[in-house]
């Protein structure tokens, strides 16, 4: 199982990287392309990462996709777009493709309706595609990632830059099985709750297909909220971008050198905010209870 390497030194830097790959590389193979369709309908497409349910009393792991309700919400299917594994590494050749129906068997909604999180176990793909020897790659999360708000109170200032890694509007390196990379900032502050929900807000370019992308902060050189030079990694999965508020444009259109624009016809357009609305990372702990309960009952 692959696990994404997290540690934090003060004095000294010395990364070692997860199979010889670069912290920067293990994070962009920490997402996976998903699409939801129907036989008619046109394609959904969206941002899936990888996070793994621990529980060292139960001695039990479950590796997960996480990704947002809305990309699936009202598909039949779903396409997941794996990698495979290499000589141990990532292998950024053909995308292994998986196909999985979108029904409670394969995806598990969120406890609380109004949170816009599903998740998709993949232990069985994992299983099911070793027996035809094929190794799916995929770098996770997990519990240790995500930051309590009052680790983030103590450690985070209230505007820090922040990574989202995803697909949007589809845009993915499509050779190499890859997602595009972008970066903003925190446009409110991430341990306070936004509106009195558990989301806050960042400043950053957020398309359709951006859904579901995972937000980092991530850091190897920089100062502490005292001030303090600090050289070492500070790694920390912050939340899921799943909204972004757009704005309506009017306007007409007309000939040009026409005296009479009474039959001129009127267009509207949106256009994004880059504004995106992150719901918090602590929220995938909810899915704790999903898992466990369906342990206990089977």
């Amino acid at each position: 199982m692959k696990k994404l390497l997290i540690f934090f030194l003060t004095i000294s830097f010395h990364l070692t990287a997860q199979n010889n790959l670069h912290i920067s590389e293990q994070l962009i193979n920490t997402t996976i392309r998903i699409e939801a369709y129907n036989k008619i309908d046109s394609i959904s497409s969206g941002t899936g990462f990888f996070y793994t349910l621990k529980n060292d009393s139960l001695n039990y792991e479950i590796p997960l996709i996480i990704t947002n309700k809305h990309i699936v919400n009202n598909f039949k299917n779903i396409r997941l777009y794996f990698k495979t594994l290499k000589n141990n590494k990532p292998n950024n050749d053909k995308s292994q493709i998986i196909t999985i129906p979108n029904d409670t068997t394969f995806v598990y909604e969120h406890p609380n309706k109004k949170t816009d999180l599903v998740a998709i176990p993949i232990m069985n793909m994992l299983s099911e595609s070793k027996k035809r020897g094929i190794d799916l790659s995929y770098i996770t999360m997990d519990k240790k990632s995500i930051p309590s708000d009052s680790i983030q109170r103590s450690e985070l200032k209230s505007i820090e830059d922040v990574l989202m890694i995803g697909y949007p509007n589809g845009l993915w390196d499509i050779k190499n099985n890859l997602p595009i990379v972008r970066k903003g900032i925190t446009a409110t502050t991430p341990y306070l709750d936004f509106n009195g929900e558990r989301v806050f807000l960042i400043d950053i370019a957020a398309f359709n297909g951006s859904s579901g992308s995972p937000i980092y902060f991530y850091r190897d050189i920089y100062t502490d909220k005292n001030y303090t030079p600090k050289i070492g990694l500070k790694l920390y999965l912050l939340g899921i971008l799943y909204a972004g508020p757009q704005f309506s444009v009017k306007g007409k259109i007309t000939k040009i050198n026409e005296i009479d624009y009474r039959n001129s016809s009127e267009v509207k357009t949106k256009i994004p905010m880059n504004i995106g609305y992150v719901i918090k990372a602590s929220e995938i702990f909810e899915f704790e209870k999903v898992f466990y309960d369906k342990m206990i009952n089977n």
